[in-house]
């Protein structure tokens, strides 16, 4: 039985009624509608969104567990805002919760061999635009925090397991390096990515904020992204978004049936 079964069943054994609010399994973070799309359409139980500042909070049940699905902005700032307050959310029934964090959507692709509708999976996030060098940290590192925020173990496997899209069709998936910044990263960009990042696969604009945020507060995480194009030009990424964020999502709810 689910940590959410076990909370539940004991509500009722205690002759209490319904069960209140219990904290979610895990929280899934993306930054656009059309990323949350994918999620909204998979829920067998949803409720109505709850507003948190420009947030839009879901609760909703995806693969048999409580989610908690939050669409927070585009951007490092808006994503760290947006997983601050989901994990108060998650808290506020139980104060030691840690919830699996979950970075989905899309991003770019920055590695050779990355295509256009595989998932990278994020081994180790850092910020590209982090630069203090000159105080001995390492290029990508924040003065304080780690040099990298490192995926949890568990979620990185479950995340690796074999899965196909709904039409049958295989998924490819890869695990390595993923970088955050708050540029759109074009073909001149990327080039410079992989000579400072050796083995980049690829980047957006929210992983590292989210992550950096779970750090803070104790909390797993890890980024699930589906690549919507290989750093070209805008209207390259517009097209394949939608794409993007439903292989995202498939590799997503794998993760969590195997959690």
């Amino acid at each position: 039985m689910s940590r959410v079964d076990t909370r539940a069943a004991d509500t009722r054994a205690a002759g209490t009624g319904s069960p209140g609010p219990t904290s979610p399994a895990a929280i899934i973070m993306v930054a656009m509608a059309e990323e949350a799309a994918p999620f909204l359409a998979a829920a067998t139980v949803s409720s109505a969104p709850v507003t948190v500042g420009k947030a839009l909070q879901y609760r909703l049940t995806l693969a048999g567990r409580e989610v908690l699905l939050v669409q927070g902005g585009i951007g490092l700032v808006n994503a760290a805002g947006a997983t601050t307050s989901a994990i108060l959310a998650a808290r506020a029934t139980d104060p030691g919760a840690a919830p699996l964090v979950i970075s989905a959507g899309s991003a770019g692709g920055v590695g050779v061999d990355v295509r256009v509708g595989e998932v990278v999976i994020g081994s180790d996030c850092l910020n590209s635009d982090a630069d203090a060098q000159a105080f001995g940290y390492a290029l990508g590192q924040v003065p304080g925090m780690p040099a990298r925020y490192a995926g949890a173990d568990a979620a990185l496997d479950a995340a690796e397991t074999p899965t196909r899209m709904p039409d049958g069709s295989p998924l490819v998936v890869q695990r390595g390096l993923m970088v955050s910044n708050d540029k759109f990263v074009g073909a001149e960009l990327a080039e410079s990515l992989r000579e400072l990042f050796p083995g980049v696969l690829c980047t957006d604009m929210e992983s590292v904020g989210i992550a950096q945020t779970c750090f803070v507060h104790g909390v797993p995480f890890v980024a699930i992204r589906g690549i919507s194009d290989l750093c070209g030009p805008v209207g390259d990424h517009l097209t394949h978004v939608d794409d993007a964020a439903e292989r995202s999502a498939v590799v997503v709810l794998e993760t969590l049936r195997h959690l």
